[in-house]
């Protein structure tokens, strides 16, 4: 009996010495970083712990993947990875059964569906998408199902580049859905086309014919049908809003090509000439900056009748404003700026855990005043970081920042 526990005793030592051993190997194993560009897994996941080797890097790392001989690439700038989540960014395509879309879309002449695998975004990726062939367009657009009906994605806008193959490329602000891509010709090259199939002779008449139609080619609203020619006219896809609710949501005015190869980083304008670079004076960077409680107007019942007061009509605390944008400024910093400048109350607290500024209230409006899901949240060009403002430093000109009040975890301002 006695042998039978000595050994009994020898084999649990020798097991937990197994175990310790094993779970040290784990704790000291290391993480390859990641380089400039990764090939994607079948699976399409890149884990937390590697996406923490890029925290904060100036620099944009792409991950690039396939399905049948579409390639696609997802580029993320270091800087805006704050709070390291795991991405699943395996995408999947298909050009079938989607007669029905183009005919929503206003008769287009391509469609592509894909599909964004759900996740927590831990920035605001652009994603590179490389078709095989050439789609005979100059205008595409990112379109989504809401209720039934098509409406043009807001914030992405689609860049078309053509050779043999297709590029397309948009910002990505959402997970779990599901996008299509539409694409056909605008008017101006229908009107070319025809002029010159027609054997028009490009007589001073003819040029002004084709520069009006330019004129009038508004290239920045998504698509309509035109039923003569089947071209891709100048109608608004998207739902209804106002002018300063556009602005606010991260809306530029100009839609038909995003500028940037990479997303924060900004084209800039130059001149045609030396004469032009010396008469030009240098612009002064600015952010459009604004704070809202509309979401408060819809859930009125759950507010403290104390805080009524302190909510406008029509929900801005502060409608879009231009705000200078200095060097190293981070999104708390241009929110201490603008609501100072704007004699708007606001307080914050440091947290050490988070190693950021906490938004505590603003215009005496309060975490869980409205409900106890309720309290304060900021996008960046229709984007929700996953991560406070004072860490968010990834900053441009023209960029569109909203603070606003959630009742509902950011669900009902379109956070997911």
């Amino acid at each position: 009996m006695k042998r039978l526990t000595v050994t009994i005793l020898a084999l649990l030592t020798v097991f937990l010495a197994a175990c310790s051993s094993h779970q040290t190997d784990k704790a000291t194993e290391k993480v390859t970083p990641l380089k400039i560009e990764t090939q994607l897994p079948a699976d399409g996941v890149i884990k937390k712990e590697q996406m923490a080797t890029i925290v904060g890097k100036k620099a944009t790392y792409r991950f690039t993947g396939e399905q049948e001989q579409i390639r696609y690439t997802w580029f993320y700038p270091g800087q805006q990875v704050q709070n390291p989540v795991t991405q699943h960014l395996r995408v999947t395509f298909t050009d079938k059964k989607l007669e029905d879309i183009k005919k929503q879309a206003n008769n287009a002449q391509e469609a592509l569906q894909l599909h964004i695998e759900k996740m927590e975004l831990a920035g605001t990726p652009q994603l590179s998408i490389t078709l095989p062939t050439k789609w005979s367009v100059d205008q595409a657009f990112l379109v989504r199902k809401i209720k039934g009906k098509l409406k043009q994605v807001k914030g992405s806008e689609v860049s078309l580049e053509q050779g043999k193959t297709t590029t397309l490329k948009f910002r990505v602000l959402e997970s779990d859905v599901d996008y299509y891509l539409v694409a056909g010709k605008s008017q101006k090259e229908a009107s070319i086309s025809e002029s010159q199939s027609s054997g028009a002779p490009t007589t001073a008449t003819s040029e002004s014919a084709t520069t009006e139609t330019e004129n009038s080619a508004a290239p920045d609203e998504a698509a309509t049908a035109d039923s003569a020619t089947g071209t891709l006219a100048t109608t608004e896809l998207a739902g209804d809003k106002d002018a300063a609710e556009q602005e606010a949501a991260g809306n530029p005015s100009v839609t038909n090509n995003q500028s940037q190869v990479v997303p924060g980083e900004k084209s800039e304008s130059k001149g045609n000439s030396e004469a032009d670079k010396e008469t030009t004076p240098n612009k002064e960077a600015t952010v459009t900056f604004s704070i809202s409680a509309k979401t408060i107007l819809n859930n009125w019942d759950q507010l403290k009748k104390e805080k009524q007061p302190f909510v406008p009509k029509d929900g801005w605390i502060l409608a879009p404003t231009k705000v200078p944008l200095k060097a190293g400024d981070s999104v708390y910093d241009l929110l201490v700026r603008a609501t100072r400048d704007a004699g708007i109350q606001m307080e914050a607290s440091w947290t050490p855990m988070y190693d950021a500024y906490y938004i505590e209230g603003i215009n005496q409006l309060y975490e869980f005043d409205c409900g106890g899901l309720s309290g304060w949240m900021f996008q960046v060009n229709g984007w929700f970081p996953n991560y406070g403002t004072s860490k968010y430093t990834d900053l441009h000109d023209g960029d569109v920042i909203q603070m606003a009040y959630t009742c509902d975890l950011g669900h009902d301002l379109g956070a997911n």
